[in-house]
């Protein structure tokens, strides 16, 4: 399940931010088409969150460290979308777009980089 999420996310993601660069690419500002984009992205990623915060805790058994960085890694996929939304909105320019794409990849690296510690540090 975990794998399937991470997947999800990785795919809703990169499509997000290929969209966005298409926005960019043809001169357009953010708009609020993008900002829901946003939104549902970043409930999405809440949802993985939480599967993942509910896995660390039912299937115990992984080194300290391995769960920080789990954790660490849930915090910046938590918060790169909103710090790309804050960027974004003062730049209402193409620029933004471009912003917002930034912000996509990024969750979808993070996303990624989540599910390979979580399925590599298995008890």
């Amino acid at each position: 399940m975990i794998v399937g999420l991470t997947l999800v996310v990785l795919a809703l993601a990169l499509a997000w931010a290929l969209w966005c660069a298409v926005s960019a690419a043809l001169g357009q500002a953010p708009t609020v088409r993008h900002r829901l984009g946003l939104l549902v992205l970043e409930a999405v990623a809440l949802v993985q969150a939480l599967v993942l915060v509910v896995g660390l805790f039912v299937e115990p058994g992984r080194s300290a460290g391995a769960v920080v960085e789990i954790v660490g890694y849930l915090i910046a996929t938590l918060v790169a979308l909103p710090i790309g939304a804050a960027l974004a909105h003062g730049e209402r320019t193409r620029y933004g777009s471009i912003v917002l794409a930034v912000a996509g990849v990024t969750l979808a690296v993070l996303s990624l980089r989540t599910g390979q510690v979580w399925t590599v540090t298995r008890a």
